[in-house]
């Protein structure tokens, strides 16, 4: 039936969106509007297939086409925004994310539209005061609460009053992981690190398979140097998934801190590298794998492109001054192993 049919459709669209996988997406909202011409909905997710084949003409007639099927429907309208942001047109870009907004003052994605229109001009401020206006007027929305602890956050660097928005919103409503995952990252930036685990642990308890929050706890203890901890934690991670490549990494240099399995851990470091082959993490685990298992100078490459993407990183400095070491270049192992001192010190 064509219910049935819809829903396979929406499904479909729905796996294509996370695949990032746009030709697919595209003939499932095609599909989608041949079900529901007077829905919203095929129309937006078509469009967004278009702007990410650079066809923004076409996106615009489809997000049109959207606004005109369902004028009271929001969706359009953030659409639209969304495109013009792109594009530069803010002023265009504000008056579509107000319009939603009018008709649904409880729309996380319309505030978060005007919000970035203000941050993509460097008006922190201006961001700020619309989504504290929005704020007075739903006092109880998680997500807005949500967005306030993330701009001060990261854009004002106000650790205090981005937790308090966190909590807030952690309050309003417990399943909001992302509230959750962010109130433990800003607490550990605020150096309480006990804090974020306790934090993590409560949203563990309303979000049991959620694995963020295990690899967040396993990268805690393995700041506090608590490696078996850490190990629990990236333990059940994989229990969960077992093919999450930064649980298999943090648990591969665990090992090896420990004196575990090298074998083992250069295993889980080669498969970790390879799901994400442009993290300095996974250079600098597998490199030091192989530093474990003698294999000097293919360390020495893992640890310069660790080195590469971040420079500033006092352990891969140490692990790359280590390597040079074994491989009788004093000199060089000099070099890095006082930088990695002097970075340790800041």
């Amino acid at each position: 039936s064509r219910p049935d049919l819809l829903e396979a459709q929406s499904a479909l669209a729905g796996l294509a969106l996370r695949k990032s996988d746009m030709d697919s997406l595209f003939r499932t909202a095609t599909q989608i509007i041949s079900l529901q011409p007077a829905s919203p909905d095929g129309y937006v997710l078509r469009s967004v297939a278009e702007i990410n084949r650079n066809q923004a003409g076409k996106a615009e007639d489809d997000i049109r086409k959207a606004i005109e099927v369902a004028p009271q429907n929001p969706i359009g309208y953030v659409q639209m925004g969304n495109l013009q942001v792109l594009q530069k047109k803010y002023k265009d870009a504000e008056q579509h994310f107000r319009q939603a907004l009018d008709r649904d003052p409880n729309s996380s994605d319309a505030l978060g539209g005007i919000a970035n229109v203000y941050l993509a001009q460097k008006q922190v401020d201006k961001a700020i005061g619309a989504i504290n206006e929005q704020v007075a007027k739903t006092p109880n929305n998680s997500a807005f609460h949500d967005l306030l602890g993330t701009v001060l956050f990261d854009h004002k660097k106000d650790a205090a009053a981005a937790e308090v928005e966190l909590k807030k919103a952690a309050e309003l409503d417990r399943g909001n992981s992302d509230a959750l995952l962010k109130l433990g990252q800003v607490q550990a930036a605020e150096g309480h690190a006990d804090q974020a685990i306790a934090t993590h642990q409560q949203s563990l308890k309303d979000n049991p398979r959620d694995i963020r929050f295990y690899v967040l706890i396993g990268e805690l203890y393995e700041s506090k140097k608590e490696w078996d901890s850490a190990k629990e934690y990236y333990q059940k991670a994989l229990a969960i998934q077992p093919d999450n490549a930064v649980a298999s990494n943090n648990l591969a240099y665990v090992m090896l801190q420990q004196g575990g399995n090298i074998d083992v851990a250069l295993s889980m470091a080669q498969t970790a590298r390879r799901a994400l082959p442009d993290s300095p993490n996974t250079a600098d685990t597998l490199g030091w794998a192989y530093y474990q298992k003698g294999i000097y100078n293919t360390a020495i490459d893992l640890f310069k492109e660790a080195l590469k993407k971040n420079p500033d990183d006092a352990t891969y400095h140490y692990h790359l001054g280590m390597a040079y070491q074994k491989a009788d270049q004093p000199e060089l192992a000099k070099e890095h192993l006082q930088r990695a001192k002097l970075l340790e010190r800041r």
